[in-house]
């Protein structure tokens, strides 16, 4: 957790996960309500920098 909190690990790219912003919610529920195998990871205040968006 504190690997995180100061920026050493990215959660998102640790599970392999898609950074979306909070605009881009509803259309990533509905990829994933269709089948995508994809995780995402809600980034509403832009805390994840450095890790591209979709």
């Amino acid at each position: 957790m504190t690997a995180t909190l100061h920026g050493r690990v990215h959660i998102a790219e640790a599970v392999n996960a898609t950074v979306i912003g909070l605009d881009d919610a509803p259309r990533g529920y509905a990829e994933f309500d269709q089948g995508a195998s994809r995780q995402y990871v809600l980034d509403p205040h832009g805390a994840l920098t450095g890790v591209p968006q979709v």
